[in-house]
């Protein structure tokens, strides 16, 4: 019943509100009103808020839009349903039925919704873009709008700097308040980077030096120990005076010579190869451009930076 008074009521105003316009564009605006209350009237209000939707499209007429914020509002789309008859409502000064109705529609839905409050601590920045949700905000120091109860994504962007993005809950009838900072400018160009391949070359080669002087510690530490015992054993006074005892101290000090000079040799080579990266590392050349991807919620690309 509230549905049939609305349409009867503003049947006239929307004859009122329309402007000039093609005449064929408003016969059928007309009758895609008429098939929207038609179909109203047998709840089948996705297919009405449809032909109201046209009708409004082709002719944006008071009338129609509380009959298809109406619509929105039982189809559960309470954001665009409060602002057709928030519209309305402030579009009908000379009509104060069709603005009391409209208004009253709007309060109840303003409470069934939530508040976001987006504060900007640089909202002069150029090329700055605020999105709350699915909707455009203009930068303002202090942004409030509506939103219907869910988690909203608030997103600010400027070209070539990195975005700020949170998610907030939002609750019906509650507000929501996000301080978004001032977005870091981008870091000015600095010493080119040096050529990866050459800083790949130099970490190999030190890695193997490394390694080189590792091992030869190894080796130097068990070599002192094979001559230690050979000096406690086999290389005694008493087991030098025979041939056999001799051979036996001789070759076993032998193996600890040995083992030392393999350890010096490894020592020398893992010097060798950390000179060796060093001086890759120092002549490696730099690398001419660096790209920087850049994304921000409208455009998407690279950043050049470099010595030309």
């Amino acid at each position: 019943m509230r549905f049939l008074a609305i349409a009867t009521v503003l049947a006239a105003a929307r004859i009122a509100a329309a402007g000039p316009g093609d005449p064929d564009d408003a016969t059928e605006a007309s009758a895609e009103f008429q098939r929207g209350r038609d179909l109203a009237k047998l709840g089948r209000y996705t297919e009405a808020c449809a032909a109201f939707g046209k009708s409004y499209e082709l002719d944006p007429a008071l009338g129609t839009a509380v009959n298809l914020a109406d619509c929105l509002e039982r189809q559960g789309q309470l954001y665009r349903a409060w602002e057709l008859f928030d519209l309305v409502a402030r579009s009908s000064p000379n009509v104060q039925s069709r603005a009391r109705l409209a208004r009253s529609r709007a309060d109840a839905l303003a409470a069934r919704l939530a508040t976001v409050v987006v504060k900007l601590r640089d909202p002069a920045v150029r090329g700055l873009a605020i999105r709350i949700g699915d909707r455009a905000a203009t930068p303002a120091p202090e942004i409030r709008d509506l939103v219907e109860p869910r988690d909203i994504e608030v997103v600010a962007t400027v070209p070539g700097r990195r975005a700020f993005r949170t998610t907030l809950h939002a609750t019906a009838g509650a507000t929501v308040t996000v301080d978004v900072p001032a977005l870091p400018a981008p870091d000015e160009p600095g010493e080119p980077r040096r050529r990866r391949s050459f800083v790949y070359l130099a970490g190999g080669l030190g890695a193997a030096g490394a390694v080189g002087l590792g091992a030869s510690l190894v080796v130097g530490l068990g070599a002192r120990s094979d001559y230690r015992a050979a000096l406690a054993r086999e290389c005694l006074p008493a087991s030098t005076v025979d041939d056999a005892g001799y051979r036996l101290c001789r070759a076993r000090v032998d193996r600890a010579g040995a083992r030392a000079d393999h350890a010096t040799e490894l020592a020398v080579a893992g010097a060798v190869l950390g000179a060796a990266a060093a001086a890759v590392f120092l002549a490696a050349p730099r690398e001419a451009l660096q790209l920087t991807p850049v994304a921000t919620g409208r455009e998407l690309g690279l950043g050049i930076a470099g010595r030309f």
